[in-house]
């Protein structure tokens, strides 16, 4: 009797296990057939980094690939001219009526620049000219900054390295190719007014001083964008220094820088008018060839001195309504 109990107790725990078996096989198969299956992950192409290294006066600095939110210290028309208006800019960038420039927040003079003004207009990248160490260390930890030297550069490479620097290269190029245009238009213009092999003067009065421009500034557009010749005294010095700015002479050396065409501008102020008017009543001056062939014309400071793409716009226009007049 107890033999058939157990081998009762035995049947019965067989039967109940074969039933849970069958029951778990039954779920696994359902979900098998019905439930999604899984699937692996679609990959996805590797994003690109997000910085970059850019090598600059101070070293080298991790910067934004495509920076939107920039401040600059000297470098506001360069930006624009690529299609990137700075969120801030230094005072002396923002003197100017251009519609360009405005909505663009001051962030105070190279010299005593806003800190805290910077810093509230949370940039992504900062751009700097001449700065000193002490200036670069505060700007640096508001936000990444490169630093290019002005003299580093001319107009057209100032627009280039900007271009680079905020990876807009297409853009620069394209500022060129357009400059280059109304270049070729000016040129075209002034073409039968100043012949092949005359000569180009550009002098600068001040109270005590006088000098003989060079290739920067005033002399970029006349010289480096127009093709104007200088003297050739001046060209040679231009040759032993490609950014050439000016030369200090005396006033018994102006025959010797005389030219077919002068162009003349006088630092702001009665003294240097009183001395303009001192040097064109001698006879230095009155023997000149652009005096006595009446091709001096007298140039404003305030729109010369500019070395910015949007100066060198104006001082274009400028020297050909002279030249045809």
């Amino acid at each position: 009797m107890a033999l058939k109990r157990y081998l009762l107790t035995i049947s019965l725990l067989l039967l109940a296990l074969t039933l849970a078996a069958c029951g778990n096989t039954g779920k696994d198969s359902s979900s098998g057939s019905n439930a999604p299956k899984e699937t692996e992950a679609p990959q996805t192409e590797t994003a690109a980094p997000a910085t970059r290294v850019y090598k600059h006066f101070y070293g080298e600095t991790s910067i934004p690939v495509k920076p939107e939110k920039v401040v600059t210290l000297q470098y506001a028309s360069q930006m624009i001219s690529v299609g990137l208006k700075p969120i801030g800019a230094a005072s002396h960038l923002l003197e100017t009526t251009d519609p360009a420039f405005q909505g663009i927040e001051d962030i105070g003079p190279p010299d005593d620049i806003n800190f805290e003004k910077i810093l509230s207009l949370q940039p992504e990248l900062i751009i700097a000219g001449d700065v000193e160490q002490d200036v670069y260390d505060k700007l640096s930890k508001i936000a990444p900054t490169v630093v290019i030297p002005w003299m580093d550069y001319d107009v057209f490479g100032h627009v280039q390295v900007i271009g680079d620097i905020l990876n807009r290269q297409d853009e620069a190029a394209a500022w060129k190719t357009a400059f280059d245009e109304k270049l070729a238009a000016a040129k075209a213009k002034i073409a039968d007014k100043v012949a092949d092999g005359q000569t180009v003067a550009i002098y600068r009065v001040d109270p005590k001083e006088f000098y003989v421009y060079g290739v920067r500034n005033i002399g970029f557009t006349l010289y480096k964008a127009l093709g104007l010749q200088p003297p050739a005294i001046v060209q040679k010095e231009i040759d032993k220094d490609p950014n050439l700015w000016g030369i200090p002479i005396s006033l018994e050396m102006l025959p010797d820088y005389d030219a077919d065409y002068v162009f003349v501008t006088l630092l702001d102020g009665e003294e240097t008018s009183k001395r303009f008017e001192t040097i064109q009543a001698g006879s230095l001056w009155k023997n000149l060839k652009a005096v006595k062939n009446n091709h001096v014309y007298k140039i404003s400071m305030d729109t010369w001195l500019g070395y910015t793409p949007h100066d060198i716009e104006v001082q274009l226009n400028d020297a050909v309504n002279l030249l045809t007049q």
